[in-house]
């Protein structure tokens, strides 16, 4: 079982999915026993086993299922004579052995890509550490790259160059704050171009920035083919504060109304082009 714990752990540490399947309950002839436990990933089986044959392939079917749904469930399965499994009957009554299987799905709350080691980005890292989300921190500084509390995973390069070779969970949320106009400009380019479909696109800065940075974006890419709705530029809710822990506050206020489908608060964004007022 030490294979499934490892397998659990190199999942973690690479902000990847998953799903751990538990037999829970098992009566009659059944191949596995309670506690007996299976790792399945994207790909499909990954480590441990719930029995083998036709019981653990409806296993990893089902867990595929839930992963993509995001979500835990509990199982019965009824055995047919030539071992098969079907869904148990809503009656309760046992037609032959019985399997009840936990599915637990393993992920994360969101995954946050974080551009810029700066104070107000290392205090919005430091208060996600406890928020069961997936944190990465890309910056070009060296001498940025330690003590970033809160990151699962720290990247010093160029930014656009280590966000092409990251894979990108759709739905992602991204808080960009480097240290200049340009790098800002090229890493939203990119994001807004790339097809990932963030939930999110947070900049820090002012509105005049945001207004010729939205202008740029806009021309380069076409008014009509960029998601504005992700955009939330300039960054933050309107809840006042201008110290980086004040910042951060604002900025995770604003992803988490987002997570949560909280509408009516005051955010401080230019929705499109046409905003610019």
């Amino acid at each position: 079982m030490d294979d499934v714990f490892d397998g659990i752990v190199r999942l973690r540490d690479a902000g990847r999915e998953g799903v751990l399947v538990t037999v829970v309950q098992s009566d009659g002839s059944v191949p596995a026993r309670p506690g007996a436990k299976m790792l399945v990933g994207e790909e499909g089986w990954l480590a441990g086993t719930v029995g083998g044959g036709a019981v653990e392939k409806a296993a990893i079917q089902r867990a595929r299922e839930l992963l993509s749904e995001k979500r835990p469930a509990l199982f019965s399965y009824e055995l047919t004579a030539d071992g098969e499994p079907m869904d148990a009957q809503p009656t309760g009554m046992v037609f032959g052995s019985r399997l009840t299987l936990f599915y637990d799905y393993l992920g994360y709350a969101a995954h946050i890509f974080i551009l810029g080691a700066g104070h107000v980005s290392r205090a919005v890292a430091r208060h996600l550490r406890d928020m069961r989300c997936y944190v990465t921190v890309i910056d070009h500084r060296p001498e940025l790259g330690d003590g970033l509390e809160g990151a699962n995973k720290v990247l010093i390069g160029e930014y656009v160059g280590q966000l092409q070779g990251l894979s990108v969970p759709e739905g992602s949320y991204f808080l960009i704050a480097t240290p200049s106009h340009a790098f800002d400009y090229g890493v939203l380019r990119h994001i807004m171009a790339s097809g990932w479909k963030p939930r999110y696109v947070g900049m820090l800065g002012s509105r005049k920035k945001a207004q010729a940075l939205i202008a740029q974006l806009a021309e380069e890419l076409g008014a009509d083919r960029v998601d504005w709705s992700a955009l939330y530029c300039p960054v933050e809710l309107d809840l006042g504060g201008s110290a980086p822990d004040e910042i951060a506050i604002s900025v995770l206020a604003e992803m988490q109304a987002l997570r949560y489908d909280k509408a009516g608060h005051k955010h401080m964004r230019i929705t499109a082009p046409a905003d610019q007022s």
